[in-house]
């Protein structure tokens, strides 16, 4: 995963700002919550997040559900981790579905991905050529 500073990604944003029944966006950079830092995970995922955004916004516009807020969204352990308060079993069941699509998908570029790997002690969902920008850039330091 990439280092951060303390400005949220514009990519983030714009996805954030697309959604805001789900995200707080006029709070979300000056509080020190969860989302404070927008997406803890790279940009190959930051599509799959859109569309399951765009999905959840529907699934709460169907269901009448009012009150519900992404609190969270990183990458653990090489997996996908996106938590919810104020959703149902809907909710729940398309962010599971989100989850086992990151598992395929490369954190870095989107493309496909053989899974989850370690890189010095780190564990991450790379294809084998963003394995091998992170393992340089690793050198690099």
């Amino acid at each position: 995963m990439t280092d951060r500073d303390n400005s949220i990604d514009a990519e983030v944003m714009d996805i954030m700002k697309r959604y805001p029944r789900l995200f707080r966006t006029g709070s979300s950079t000056k509080s020190r919550g969860p989302m404070h830092d927008g997406f803890l995970c790279d940009p190959g995922w930051y599509p799959l997040l859109d569309r399951l955004f765009g999905d959840i916004d529907a699934i709460c516009r169907e269901d009448d559900l009012t009150g519900i807020k992404v609190s969270q969204v990183k990458q653990k352990l090489g997996g996908l981790r996106v938590y919810v308060q104020g959703g149902n079993d809907r909710v729940n069941d398309r962010i599971r579905q989100a989850e086992a699509e990151a598992a395929a998908t490369c954190e870095g570029c989107g493309g496909s991905s053989p899974g989850i790997r370690s890189i010095g002690g780190y564990v991450t969902n790379v294809c084998d050529p963003c394995l091998n920008k992170r393992k340089k850039e690793l050198l690099d330091r």
